[in-house]
């Protein structure tokens, strides 16, 4: 499969239809399959919460993934005949779409999957206990939601609150209770038959939450659903859309107010031939024009039925596949140019084999034919052993590991393989889908068969430069890479925030290089990194960019500020497990490490104790 059908298949999304309803890949939803929604403002712990139960990591913002669709479906098995699929539904304060455009979204899904026969067993709706009130886009979030569901449905609500592990008990026991007793906020949904229930950031209370739901036969219809369908209303008539239509006229209003008093004031600048503040009037006045068209035309999309939201979302699939076939044409040919240059550089690398053969086999005849003549000397010559030893490697992905140094050899993974001939393991780093690169002892590199498609661009490198010329390599997700060849050059696909850290970390001209260095969730990194003339017994410097994830790794970086870091992984499926292993002025070497998966804790901790 293609790197960019991977990347339009990444995620499990369902398209009903007009028939049987499928998945992406042909997966067919079974008779006691459970689905449940997902909702609440961006930032509240959807993504965490679905990744959580389903084993999953959840994306966000993928180009590709962005223009297809807002809504995806994540699944994992409850039972051998019951799997669950938990639907990640975009919140009404999405930074990429305005509200008009995500009830849309909702909607035709919504709509599609229930006029397929696909049914709800629940919706659970998200909220952050950190708040320290209930924030205008909370409050607008929470009103569409009580419009999308109806009053029948809030008996298949959960009320969730998120993030207390950032929030002190007492504080949080308040603010929950303000939530449950506020009959605008959750008060009124708590009396029509929804609960209230915690999540603490384990896979475990994740699951509690969703079996809550999903042990139950009973299914629900939502409003927005019957009306859409049922009814045949156009999406302003629902109650959904009337509500978002309020909001609407109440933003045109307040801008048409505001550009009045544009006006007015430019009227006054033009008496006063005060041309400057007449320029700067007329900017204004334009822009609440722009605001003002704006919200008509999102007025305007809002009076579609379901028929046309479900034709608009044809033709946008059909333009987003074109597309793809247009770069998998492209990406095909790039890999053709690849394996061709391959191709070459190996015939160069065999005659030039050959040529070395001939001349050996040359100076071997003139040393037989002149055993008194005097060996040549040759001064200052530069060792050739590039060879590049961490003196551990680790490295973590989901629910796997491996943990290796000069002792003693740990993982849960069947690859790769633990010997080369007579070498053995000396690094590994994990990739994407199971992929992997690892270097052996006797200096040789391997990787797995599947990294082109997942890691198209290191790829392209491993063609013109060679495998066994790495030095280091670290794989993250989506794409992500950084790679040293013994010839001190260096490549990587990463973030802007990625590369400029890079670019100060392993930099010829400031005679630098990187020694260890980890991508994890969310764009976060940490780079361990010193002169290039040291080497791990020496002090290294760090750039940890953590982006308010792994807090605990956190702490730990900001109590030992001085902490040379010897090896490094961050999961990049979650936002807490990591190990480290580093040392402090006392040379005394030191290994921390989180793992919420149980299989892990203890078999690391052996390997530890045993290296």
């Amino acid at each position: 499969m293609s790197l960019l059908k991977r990347a339009f298949q990444r995620r499990s999304t369902l398209v009903p239809n007009s028939g049987s309803p499928t998945f992406r890949g042909g997966r067919d939803p079974g008779p006691n399959d459970v689905f449940i929604a997902v909702m609440g403002v961006t930032g509240s712990g959807k993504s965490s919460f679905i990744s959580k139960c389903s084993g999953q990591p959840v994306k966000i913002g993928h180009s590709l993934e962005a223009c297809t669709s807002t809504v995806g479906v994540y699944a994992y098995e409850l039972a051998p005949d019951c799997t669950v699929y938990l639907i990640d539904t975009p919140g009404f304060d999405d930074t990429n779409k305005n509200d008009t455009e995500v009830l849309r979204e909702i909607a035709m899904w919504l709509g599609a999957s229930y006029r397929d026969g696909i049914l709800l067993s629940g919706i659970i709706y998200l909220h952050r206990v950190t708040d320290v009130r209930m924030q205008g886009s909370a409050i607008r979030n929470l009103l569409m939601f009580k419009q999308l569901c109806g009053r029948d449905a809030l008996k298949k609500v959960i009320l969730v609150t998120t993030m207390w592990d950032r929030v002190l008990s007492e504080e949080g026991n308040n603010r929950e209770k303000e939530l449950k007793e506020t009959p605008d906020f959750w008060g009124k949904m708590l009396i029509n038959g929804s609960s209230c229930h915690r999540y603490h950031n384990t896979e475990a209370s994740a699951r509690d939450i969703v079996h809550r739901l999903a042990n139950h036969n009973a299914q629900v219809t939502l409003d927005l659903q019957r009306q859409l369908v049922v009814e045949q209303r156009t999406l302003d008539q629902t109650s959904a859309g009337r509500e978002l239509q309020g909001e609407l006229l109440k933003e045109k209003t307040k801008w048409a107010k505001e550009r009045r008093q544009i006006e007015e004031q430019m009227k006054e600048a033009i008496k006063q031939r005060d041309r400057e503040a007449e320029k700067i009037m007329r900017e204004e006045r334009d822009k609440y024009t722009r605001m003002i068209k704006k919200v008509e035309n999102d007025t305007g999309t809002l009076r579609y039925n379901m028929e046309n939201l479900l034709a608009e979302r044809d033709q946008r699939v059909a333009r987003m596949e074109k597309q793809i076939q247009k770069q998998e044409a492209a990406h095909e040919d790039e890999l053709r140019r690849l394996n061709d240059r391959q191709l070459r550089l190996e015939r160069e690398k065999v005659e030039l084999e050959k040529k070395r053969e001939q001349e050996d086999q040359a100076r071997r005849q003139r040393e037989k034919q002149s055993p008194q003549q005097p060996t040549r000397q040759v001064q200052n010559r530069k060792p050739t052993n590039t060879s590049f030893c961490p003196p551990y490697s680790v490295a973590m992905r989901g629910n796997q590991y491996v943990c290796s140094s000069k002792k003693q050899l740990q993982r849960n993974v069947t690859y790769p393989s633990n010997r080369a001939g007579s070498a053995w393991l000396e690094f590994v780093t994990l990739g994407t889908d199971g992929t992997w690169i690892a270097r052996y002892s006797n200096d040789s590199w391997y990787k797995s068969l599947d990294i082109a498609p997942e890691y198209p661009h290191l790829s392209a490198k491993i063609g013109s430069h060679g495998l066994n010329n790495l030095e280091l390599c670290a794989l993250g997700p989506g794409q992500t890479y950084f790679a040293r060849w013994r010839d001190s050059t260096t490549s990587w696909w990463a973030s802007e925030d990625a590369r400029n850290a890079l670019s100060k970390a392993d930099n010829n001209a400031n005679n630098t290089k990187v020694f260890a260095m980890a991508f994890g969730y969310g764009g976060s990194y940490i780079i361990s990194y010193g002169s290039a003339s040291k080497t791990f017994q020496d002090d290294l410097g760090y750039i940890p960019k953590l982006n308010g994830w792994y807090p605990t790794l956190s702490r730990l970086i900001n109590e030992n500020k001085s902490m040379t870091i010897l090896a490094i992984a961050l999961n990049p499926h979650n936002t807490t497990d990591y190990i480290i292993i580093w040392k402090l002025n006392d040379n005394r070497h030191r290994m921390n490490w989180l793992s919420s998966h149980n299989n892990g804790l203890e078999s690391i901790r052996s390997w530890w104790d045993k290296s």
